[in-house]
């Protein structure tokens, strides 16, 4: 062997040392977890994974929602629930039928109506058991009675929670101006507009608390006037309910559970609220977060000892306004839309 062959041997023997002691080095540079998170990453691994996605940003409407996590009675059910961002920006059906959320929120009369598209909605259980829909005007416009509502402008969202007030307009043959709504209430108190839609646990608390009084407003709640829909509810596909009805019927009982103590806990429970909106960044103030939950709390004992559950009448209260303004509805019965 002359010289040249044994300085490449030795290059060779110092490249493969060089190389298992990296390999080796490289097996050990995962951080090391402290037991109470590896104990607490072992137990979350054993519990089933739920995604739900609300129907809106984080406030008291889902207060039922972050009061069920935070005592732990998703967990007590054996339940890991993700709660996932809302808004305009997520729609819930359609996260829903692409597979990117498990549970979703939405009204009562919108699953309906989405419902006929692809026949598989299931409401796992209903919320609120009325709307809280309604149309406010100010009196400074002219706008004292329905009749003054003709050719003014209505500002509507763009959601499906538009919908009750477009059939409250045909009801009512009203020809109006539609300016399409986000989510703020800036073009009302501008004049922008002459009527815009609220819900009475969130817009119409915000326009008090800008200074205007409600002997200054016209208002017109839906629930006074034959279109009372039940709103929130909480909706899965037929899809993931057969392969899983254990998991969702024990997501929307812990779901009831947590709204319960929200009722029975408002103080801790607006303060849990703006918790979670401080997390996301969002603006919140105390005294509109107790007007929510209190409104919200109402709206969810409709019904005595029956809270979570839809009403037959209802369901079809919301398909038979569906259908008398020709706009499709979903095909299912009550029994089959509402398993029990």
């Amino acid at each position: 062997m002359n010289n040249r062959q044994i300085i490449y041997l030795l290059i060779a023997l110092m490249i493969a040392i060089f190389f298992f002691t990296s390999c080796k080095q490289e097996t050990n540079v995962q951080p090391e977890i402290p037991e109470a998170e590896a104990a607490n990453t072992a137990q979350k691994s054993s519990l089933f994974t739920i995604r739900y996605r609300p129907v809106w940003t984080a406030q008291a409407e889902f207060a039922g929602v972050y009061m069920a996590q935070k005592k732990g009675f998703y967990q007590n059910k054996g339940l890991n629930v993700i709660i996932q961002p809302g808004g305009i920006q997520y729609p819930p059906y359609e996260n829903l039928q692409l597979g990117y959320s498990d549970i979703v929120q939405m009204s009562l009369l919108t699953a309906v109506k989405r419902d006929a598209e692809n026949g598989n909605l299931i409401n796992l259980a209903q919320i609120t058991q009325r709307t809280s829909l309604m149309l406010v005007g100010k009196k400074s416009r002219g706008i004292n009675s329905i009749p003054d509502f003709e050719g003014k402008k209505i500002g509507l969202w763009k959601t499906d929670d538009r919908l009750l007030s477009l059939i409250f307009l045909q009801q009512n043959k009203l020809n109006m101006d539609i300016v399409d709504l986000d989510i703020t209430i800036n073009l009302f108190l501008k004049d922008g507009i002459d009527v815009m839609n609220v819900m009475r646990y969130n817009e119409y608390h915000q326009i008090l608390q800008a200074g205007i009084d409600p002997e200054d407003l016209f208002s017109v709640a839906f629930a006074d006037i034959g279109l009372n829909v039940a709103d929130n509810g909480l909706y899965t596909t037929r899809e993931f309910y057969t392969k899983h009805p254990k998991q969702c019927r024990d997501f929307a009982s812990a779901t009831i559970q947590g709204w319960l103590y929200a009722l029975n806990n408002q103080e801790e429970t607006v303060s849990t609220v703006l918790e979670v909106m401080h997390q996301y960044h969002l603006p919140a103030n105390r005294p509109h977060q107790k007007w929510m939950l209190k409104e919200i709390c109402q709206d969810f004992t409709v019904h005595k000892n029956q809270e979570g559950i839809l009403q037959e009448s209802d369901f079809n209260k919301a398909k038979k306004l569906l259908t008398d303004q020709n706009i499709p509805a979903t095909q299912q019965t009550y029994k089959s839309f509402f398993p029990r």
